[in-house]
């Protein structure tokens, strides 16, 4: 006599790849150092200074770069990504409307990292990667159920039910898409070069 069982609660991580990124990520890529290259201590005052959140040794960027003509066509490959995301989870979309409500660079320098963390006040958060040299460090994802960690007998192998946290090595012109209450982190950066990327937050409206 065998059981059923019911799988509930999964926690959705979408993955994309974007077509025909390189020229993209090098327009992308050249509008983010100039940015960095603005962010000096004398233009603080004017809001130009990198953010501090969860990057360690690694530079942040101000959150609107959305708002820049430069980002536009990331802009719409987001929206065209959220919509299947959307569709797909059965989200009554005539009845609220998705918005990017920031959007920020993180050049991660050798030895950077971010610490484990997640976006409050967002509906879904997604990254978008530009430059990912080997041994950048992954982007990894933990279990958003902490109290599974209590009692953990030992498994002969690890599967989706089991793994504690799920890492994604990054490579260029991928986007991940993720409920932003999903706690993650970025690993080390190993490389001698930078590893950089564009992160988003989603939020909804009524219509």
């Amino acid at each position: 006599m065998s059981g059923s069982r019911n799988d509930w609660f999964p926690t959705p991580i979408w993955l994309f790849k974007v077509d025909n990124y390189e020229q993209l990520n090098q327009e992308l890529l050249k509008a983010i150092y100039d940015e960095k290259k603005r962010d000096t201590p004398e233009e603080s005052l004017r809001d130009r200074k990198g953010k501090q959140w969860s990057n360690i040794l690694g530079w942040h960027s101000i959150d609107t770069l959305h708002q820049l003509t430069i980002f536009q066509s990331l802009s719409d490959i987001i929206y065209n990504n959220v919509i299947e995301v959307g569709t797909f989870l059965n989200w009554d979309l005539d009845k609220f409307k998705i918005n990017i409500s920031t959007c920020w660079a993180i050049i991660n320098q050798k030895y950077a990292y971010n610490s484990i963390h997640n976006h409050p006040n967002s509906l879904l958060s997604g990254v978008y990667f530009l430059k990912t040299p080997l041994s950048c460090g992954g982007i990894y994802f933990s279990d958003p159920r902490p109290a599974t960690q209590m009692i953990v007998p030992p498994v002969k192998d690890f599967n989706m039910w089991t793994l504690p946290k799920i890492t994604y090595k990054p490579y260029e012109g991928m986007m991940l898409l993720f409920p932003s209450w999903l706690s993650h982190g970025v690993e080390t950066n190993l490389s001698e070069e930078d590893r950089v990327c564009i992160n988003f937050n989603l939020a909804m409206k009524p219509v």
